[in-house]
């Protein structure tokens, strides 16, 4: 590892960068994730391109049971690396080493409320990473842990005041699908909350938000990452996701059947031109409904390999007009949408 620093970090023959798609078998782990000094239990490694060369390398930085020294952070931070990777068949290891070290820096009052929020958002994300892909782990005591994860969301949703700005720097603005499950949590989250909701209501709603996406698994990753976007044939195959995730989820008596109703219908609109059941508006669970917004919105905002992301306020306005064209979202809960984004107080319970 330091004859990797010394010859290859201040090498100009090697370029780092975390640019471009994650290759296949890897995903990115934010270095600010990493607990310095201590050893780490998966192998991790640093993205690099060669002059000359377009094609990302991935170079193993660190090894399984090796100590992340302080002086390996420092360097990566003067070079300004924010992103380390890690094998996907190392996610269950990844999970562990952070919900490990969870619990003492949500304790330690010497970190800020957002670097608590951020290292909880870290865990949500490799946790739902690792539900998605590793089947055998789809199991009751995984749904426990989620819901306690919801828990330290909703404590770290609350500990920013509703403040947008701080809320937008815990969302990750690259399109993977499993940050934009997490950001679609979080965002849920934070508006229910607004809307007064009791916390074990909201930790439920948390948790369909959380896994609402969990039938893309069941698809080909080449669907959702094609630069010029999903054409026609690519669009009937992607509808199946809300089905697929409902028949992966019906049988977990943990998860709550407003939950499922998120998973299986958060692509009906109000006019029933959505799917997979083309239902109108009345027939769609409120829950449901509130997920359609909130998966639109994180979508029009978030980096997508076809198109970059808009600014809150114009997407917002998109929302609108589509509302105003076809009626597909649930008037009310667009209306109490918007007011929360803008920071406007809450009246009475909302919708």
């Amino acid at each position: 590892m330091s004859t990797f620093f010394q010859k290859q970090m201040h090498s100009c023959e090697v370029l780092a960068t975390v640019l471009g798609n994650e290759a296949e078998q890897y995903a990115p782990l934010p270095l600010r994730s990493l607990q310095v000094g201590k050893p780490v239990s998966f192998d991790l490694f640093l993205k690099t391109v060669a002059k000359g060369s377009a094609e990302p390398k991935m170079v193993r930085c660190c090894a399984s049971g090796e100590l992340f020294r302080e002086d390996w952070y420092w360097k990566l931070e003067k070079l300004n690396i924010q992103w380390l990777y890690f094998s996907l068949t190392d996610v269950d290891r990844v999970f562990a080493y952070l919900q490990g070290h969870l619990e003492g820096f949500i304790k330690n009052e010497n970190h800020s409320e957002v670097e608590k929020a951020q290292l909880v958002c870290d865990c949500t994300q490799v946790w739902v990473m690792h539900f998605f892909t590793v089947e055998k782990e789809r199991t009751g005591k995984q749904i426990s842990l989620a819901l306690s994860l919801v828990d330290d969301l909703m404590g770290a949703v609350q500990n920013v005041s509703y403040n947008s700005l701080l809320l937008l720097e815990l969302r990750k603005q690259t399109f993977f699908i499993y940050t934009h499950s997490v950001d679609c949590c979080l965002l849920g989250l934070a508006f229910v909350n607004y809307l007064g909701w009791p916390a074990d209501k909201a930790r439920n709603f948390g948790l369909g938000a959380l896994i609402h996406d969990i039938g893309y698994s069941r698809l080909p990753r080449e669907l959702m990452t094609k630069e010029t976007g999903p054409d026609e044939d690519d669009q009937i195959k992607l509808q199946r996701h809300p089905i697929e995730g409902f028949r992966m989820l019906q049988s977990f008596a943990h998860i709550p059947w407003e939950a499922l109703q998120m998973v299986l219908r958060h692509h009906e609109n109000g006019d029933g031109s959505g799917y997979p059941e083309g239902l109108k508006l009345s027939a769609i669970h409120p829950w449901a409904r509130i997920m359609r917004i909130i998966d639109s919105y994180e979508e029009l905002t978030s980096e997508r390999p076809w198109h970059q992301p808009l600014p809150p306020r114009e997407a917002l306005w998109s929302m609108r007009q589509h509302w105003e064209k076809s009626k597909v979202y649930d008037h009310q809960y667009l209306k109490a949408f918007i007011s929360f984004l803008a920071g406007a107080p809450r009246t009475g319970k909302g919708p």
